[in-house]
Parts: C-alpha cells; sequence; structure tokens
C-alpha cells in the first residue's frame, strides 16, 4: 500500500508541475510528497519519489542535462532533516520543512538557468524565491494534513506520528 499510494501521489503531482513547466514555471511539487515520504515511510521512498520524477521531467523536457533529478534528491533531503529537526507533530515542521525545500528549489532552478545559459524563471530571483518559498510552506502543511489523515485511514505511518516511539492509534511501523 505504501508503494501504491507512493506511486500515485508522486504522478498526480507531476501532473500540474507539468502544466507549469509548459508555461515556464518548475514549481517542484513532487520535492514536497517526497519529504512527506521520506519521512513518514522512509529514505527509500522518498528518494526514489524524487529522483524517479526528476529524471522523468528531465527526458519529458528533453534536456542535455539530468540535473533536475539529483538536485530534487538533495532539496528533498534537506527538508527531511528540517522536519526532523522540529517536534514533526507540531504545525511548524511540515511549514518550516516547506519553505526550506521551496527556497532550494528556487536556487536551483536560477543555478542550473545560469549554468545552462538560458532565462532565470521568473520576473526576477527576489520574487521567485519569496514565490517558491511562501506557497512551498502552504503547500507542505496542507499535504502533510491531507496525507496523514489518509493514512491514519489506511493504518500506514505517518508525517506526525513518525517522530517518536508513541504514534497515532492507526500508525504502525
Amino acid at each position: 500500500m505504501k508503494l501504491f499510494l507512493t506511486i500515485f501521489v508522486t504522478a498526480s503531482a507531476m501532473l500540474p508541475e507539468l502544466w507549469c513547466g509548459n508555461l515556464g514555471i518548475q514549481l517542484g511539487l513532487p520535492v514536497y510528497s517526497s519529504v512527506y515520504f521520506y519521512a513518514a515511510y522512509g529514505p527509500l521512498y522518498g528518494i526514489g519519489a524524487a529522483g524517479i520524477s526528476g529524471l522523468l521531467l528531465d527526458v519529458i523536457y528533453n534536456r542535455y542535462w539530468l540535473l533536475t533529478a539529483p538536485g530534487w534528491i538533495l532539496i528533498s533531503c534537506i527538508g527531511f532533516q528540517a522536519a526532523q529537526r522540529w517536534q514533526r507533530r507540531k504545525p511548524a515542521a511540515p511549514l518550516f520543512s516547506g519553505i526550506l525545500c521551496g527556497a532550494g528549489i528556487s536556487l536551483w532552478n536560477d543555478l542550473i538557468a545560469l549554468l545552462a545559459g538560458g532565462e532565470i524563471p521568473g520576473p526576477d530571483i527576489f520574487s521567485m524565491l519569496i514565490f517558491q518559498s511562501f506557497s512551498g510552506g502552504i503547500y507542505m502543511l496542507l499535504i502533510t494534513l491531507l496525507f496523514d489523515a489518509v493514512n491514519f485511514r489506511c493504518n500506514l505511518p505517518q508525517f506526525s506520528g513518525s517522530a517518536s516511539g508513541n504514534r497515532f492509534t492507526g500508525g504502525r511501523i
């Protein structure tokens, strides 16, 4: 069930990512779901979701350098470490990790644009950094609330319940 949920949610996050990518904006929505899966199910699920979605995005857009996958893996690991530092039962953990992931995605997109010689996405670096950070924090908070409810009903580990040995009634190791 964990693998099915990981694949389904990652594929569902790829669809708006492709829509926005066709408009020239890379939001990095699969990164937030990979941070959630990294925290709830383990590192293999999170790194796999980030790596495969980044690789698929590079292949779909026929990019010469496949740099999205390693960047998204690095950003999801940093986002998980930020969530790990906070008490994951509190809403500040997904909010802060989402803000950090959004800033990482914005800076990674700017770095790739500078290295590839392309245009920097968005009007300027600062406004995209603020937009990505703010929307990333809100998005991560919302998907944590949604997926924790789904995982509770499916008797799966949760983001907020996996911080300590004390789990909610529905969680299992």
